[in-house]
This record gives structure tokens, C-alpha cells and sequence, in this order.
């Protein structure tokens, strides 16, 4: 996972492996040749089997282009989506404006148009992650983008799944704070079906240096 992710965004080991490798396990997809692994994705359920975040999906630099990156993030929406039809399935990435990324973390841009390719649409929020550890910060300058093509998504799940990702992540209190009861308010005004954005109008959206 590193270095294609801050270590702001990564859990902890433990956690990791009792969330992947439970007696009630996340999904998750790993390729490993000659006993290493190659590429990954992991995803976590919210709001009961409604909401699917891809938390994570990387591939090491030298497999990158190849084709391996799609047949993971196609591979998984087809399985993991299967057993919840019309679930909505989410991603976080970076704003190439904030974290450009480079040939090591990743290029943000090409992560972006990888997403795009496979009709991500961009939720007009001024997002950022919440804190996934006690130990580290919030990370401000990213976006979150809608994966699944579920036509009719009822209204209130953005919220709903922000609401339970903050506090899984930081507490009930968290939702208290001026930032996150901003965000709640913002994503309770998004019109997940026809108020999203196509991913190349990502400059257009809010940009707080």
C-alpha cells in the first residue's frame, strides 16, 4: 500500500487484518506473482449492504497501464455488488489540484481519467477523509466519486453513509464539529441522480488551498 498512499490514509495492520481476514471479512481482491502481491482492492459496507466504499485499489508501478487495474475494479463492482443490487459504491481520491502525485504515489490526474474511463461521475462536495486513525489528521483536498450506475438512488444515503463513515472513523462527537455538520449539510443537498458531475469538469469544482 506504500507508497501509493499517505500514511494518513492507511489504517492500522491490525485493523487491516481483522477487517480483511475475520471471521466476517470486508471485501477484498489481492493478485499476488511469485508470492507478491501485485495489485489490490479492498472495499467496506455501509448502511447495511447499501453504500460500498472502494477504500482502496493500487497497483505497483511496474504493472500500471496494463490493463490489470480495470479488470480488478470491474472484476469487483460485478462480485461484490451482485449479492446488493442497486447499492451505491463510492470512492475517494486525491484533487490533482492538492496531491499531484507522482510516478511512485501515483499521478492524481491519471487516477482520475482511470476512473473516468469506467463512468465515474464526481459528487459536488468540497470533501475530505476523515480521520482513520487516533493518531493521524484529516485529509482535506480530495473528491468522492460515484462508481455504480443505480438509477434511481434514494434520497438522504449520501448523508446517511457519511454520517456512520465519520463515526466509525472519529466518534459520535465528530459530527458535531463546524467541518463535518457542513459536510452533512452539503451532501444532504446533492441530487445523486441528477446532480453529479462527468469527471472531466473536476477543475470546475470548489478548491480551498
Amino acid at each position: 500500500m506504500v507508497p501509493a498512499f499517505r500514511a494518513e490514509e492507511l489504517i492500522e495492520l491490525d485493523e487491516m487484518l481483522d477487517c480483511y481476514g475475520g471471521t466476517e471479512p470486508e471485501p477484498s481482491a489481492v493478485l499476488v506473482v511469485q508470492d507478491e502481491p501485485q495489485a489490490v482492492v479492498l472495499g467496506e459496507w455501509y448502511r447495511e449492504h447499501s453504500v460500498l466504499l472502494m477504500t482502496y485499489l493500487v497497483v505497483t508501478a511496474a504493472l500500471r497501464g496494463t490493463g490489470l487495474g480495470s479488470l480488478l475494479l470491474e472484476s469487483a463492482m460485478t462480485r461484490w455488488v451482485s449479492g446488493s443490487p442497486g447499492a451505491l459504491v463510492l470512492a475517494e481520491v486525491d484533487d490533482p489540484r492538492s496531491w499531484p502525485g507522482d510516478m511512485a504515489t501515483g499521478i492524481a490526474l491519471d487516477r482520475l481519467r482511470f476512473y473516468g474511463r469506467h463512468g465515474a461521475t464526481i459528487i459536488p462536495l468540497q470533501y475530505f477523509q476523515p480521520a482513520l486513525r487516533f493518531d493521524s489528521d484529516r485529509v482535506p483536498g480530495m473528491f468522492l466519486l460515484r462508481l455504480d450506475r443505480t438509477e434511481h438512488v434514494r434520497p438522504g444515503i449520501l448523508e446517511e453513509f457519511l454520517r456512520e463513515y465519520f463515526t466509525v472513523c472519529e466518534g459520535a462527537a465528530s459530527l458535531t464539529d463546524s467541518a463535518v455538520a457542513s459536510l452533512l449539510r452539503s451532501a444532504a443537498g446533492v441530487d445523486m441522480n441528477r446532480g453529479l458531475w462527468p469527471v472531466n469538469r473536476w477543475e470546475e469544482m470548489p478548491y480551498r488551498k
